[in-house]
């Protein structure tokens, strides 16, 4: 029996068709050439590829995707793991609003972010990537700082970064005043979560930064700094784990952890956190000698923080400074 349907398909109602979804912008590719199985397979899928406004899917380096990109468009810029590092000798510069630069291989929710796909900055003061955009989002990465260098620096006035799920490796050989995670001007409403942060993954002699995570505008504003860990690392003295000087940052649920180790040397914290008198502390653990502190308003800005005490005895209260 042969049935006839008058309107063709349509007769079965709407027909999805495939079309992309308006609110996300181009996805740009990024494979380096010497990755030979992964790079033939991404040529195969993506080599020539244009978008409309003449750009291409598939980049060799990370910057010229980068580049690529259109401002509020929400594009996406996705790295390949590799076990190669990919090298740079200029930050990484993230120009455009709204745009993502993510390694979808390196993201593991609820552990250390993998080495999936390395940037390794190879020349000395200069950090990895500097942001001078706002609403973008890094993640998914193993950041190798060259000596005495910031991994990621957001630039001026920046509004509604995110970085997450990475992994910061420090370098110092002549002592910085450096943050690995730097807020270098008005940041406001930036969120840096969920990252691995070490001050001495290369140690060398023994040197002091001035911190990890550091927001040092007395302008910027209600930052939230959450589910890090914050390590000092082997030699290392940081001066602050986590710095925020603006109004009503929130840092919660923060491990900070001195390096003991016998072989490299111990690291250590001069204070855990250093804060305006309205940055809010919540839910912080502290493994550490002396989990010195300061910042906060008494009754106010402090819940359930807690340092170690010696002879493994119960863990105990921080109070405001």
């Amino acid at each position: 029996m042969t049935t006839n349907f008058k309107r063709g398909i349509s007769s079965f109602g709407t027909v999805m068709n495939g079309l992309p979804d308006p609110s996300a912008g181009n996805v740009y590719h990024v494979c380096q050439s010497t990755n030979t199985h992964p790079y033939k397979r991404y040529v195969e899928m993506y080599g020539g590829t244009k978008y409309k406004d003449g750009s291409y899917a598939l980049h060799t380096t990370i910057q010229s995707a980068l580049d690529a990109t259109v401002a509020n468009r929400n594009d996406y810029v996705l790295v390949a793991l590799d076990s190669s590092d990919y090298d740079i000798t200029a930050a990484l510069t993230m120009t455009k609003k709204g745009v993502h630069l993510l390694c979808p291989a390196g993201m593991h929710m609820g552990g250390i972010p993998s080495n999936a796909c390395r940037i390794h900055q190879n020349t000395a003061a200069l950090a990895c990537i500097t942001s001078t955009a706002d609403c973008v989002e890094i993640a998914g990465f193993f950041f190798k700082g060259m000596i005495d260098s910031p991994i990621v620096t957001l630039s001026g006035s920046r509004w509604h970064n995110w970085v997450h799920h990475n992994f910061f490796g420090g370098a110092v050989t002549a002592g910085a005043s450096i943050y690995l995670m730097h807020g270098d001007a008005a940041s406001y409403q930036c969120s840096v979560t969920d990252n691995y942060m070490m001050g001495g993954y290369s140690p060398n002699a023994a040197q002091t930064i001035s911190g990890i995570i550091g927001f040092d505008d007395a302008s910027s504003g209600r930052n939230l700094i959450a589910r890090n860990f914050v390590v000092s690392g082997a030699k290392i003295t940081v001066t602050a784990g986590i710095l925020t000087k603006g109004m009503t940052d929130v840092v919660c649920d923060n491990y900070i952890i001195e390096t003991v180790d016998g072989s490299l040397g111990a690291g250590t914290f001069t204070e855990a956190w250093d804060g305006a008198v309205s940055t809010v502390y919540i839910g912080n653990r502290v493994a550490m000698d002396t989990p010195a502190e300061s910042g906060g308003t008494a009754d106010n800005t402090h819940v359930d923080n807690y340092s170690a005490t010696d002879g493994g005895d119960a863990e105990s209260i921080i109070e405001a400074s």
